[in-house]
């Protein structure tokens, strides 16, 4: 076993109004992650401000639904990154920095996009290493983040269509999605949050935060049926494979819902 480490360091700069809600969405995630009652879940939520609210309104009785939507994993919302405000200049902007060694890509990616809108276009890279020297532990990839949405690359891409001549889109070898190929790895293990490691065909996707429960004298994680929908989507995502039939895609995406995230 070896643990991973997926870091990023970069600034952008936005508006003061924008970089006020990344302070506000750091402490959703704390309030979140800190055990508290539905009341005073709900009292916290509306003390976030209304510029807060209003870009995350609530969903039925899930006040923070629209808001944990930025997550892989809704049980475990966390953007594992340092972010740091700069002072405000003369014109209302301020420099913002995100940093970390086990950082959230997607998620951080996600709330700049909902969230810094003052800040687009943007983008970062990011790597991940290991901490011993084993194949295909090592890489890394950029974001593109528009009005668009953000859109994720990756070496093993970039790689592919280098030896290919070709766009990984343009390549008709590329095989439809195979959940055979997909590898679930646990990797950190604790009796409340655990790490999986997602691959596919041999080609790391990436490492997840995984929340664990007691289930009768089992702890158990996250249902590998939600690790396949994400595996699908990211698999499709960076060019390891093409789209299966809208049933056969239907099937496996449907788990991504956080409704059906329960154990």
């Amino acid at each position: 076993m070896s643990n991973t480490y997926v870091k990023a360091a970069f600034s952008v700069v936005m508006s003061a109004e924008d970089a006020l809600l990344l302070t506000r969405a750091q402490l959703a995630c704390e309030l979140l992650n800190d055990n508290m009652s539905d009341t005073d879940l709900r009292i916290s939520f509306d003390a976030l401000g209304y510029r807060f609210i209003t870009l995350f309104p609530a969903k039925g009785d899930n006040h923070f639904g629209s808001f944990l939507e930025l997550f892989d994993d809704p049980a475990y919302p966390t953007l594992d990154c340092d972010i740091v405000v700069g002072e405000v200049d003369s014109t209302g902007c301020c420099e913002v920095t995100f940093s970390g060694e086990q950082f959230g890509i997607e998620a951080v990616a996600n709330l700049i996009h909902r969230a810094c809108k003052s800040a687009l276009p943007c983008g970062f890279e990011w790597s991940f290493t290991s901490d011993k020297l084993r194949c295909d532990e090592f890489g890394g990839g950029y974001v593109v983040i528009t009005a668009d949405g953000p859109a994720f690359y990756s070496t093993t891409t970039l790689l592919r269509e280098a030896l290919a001549g070709v766009p990984a889109s343009d390549n008709a070898e590329i095989a439809p999605f195979d959940p055979a190929l997909v590898t679930i790895e646990p990797k950190r293990f604790s009796t409340t949050q655990g790490e999986v490691l997602l691959s596919y065909d041999g080609q790391r996707i990436e490492q997840y935060g995984d929340s664990i429960k007691l289930i009768g004298r089992d702890y158990k994680g996250i249902p590998d049926t939600v690790w396949m929908a994400v595996a699908y989507r990211e698999a499709i995502g960076r060019g390891l494979a093409t789209r299966l039939c809208v049933a056969d895609e239907a099937a496996i995406t449907a788990h991504l819902n956080p409704t059906r995230c329960t154990l």
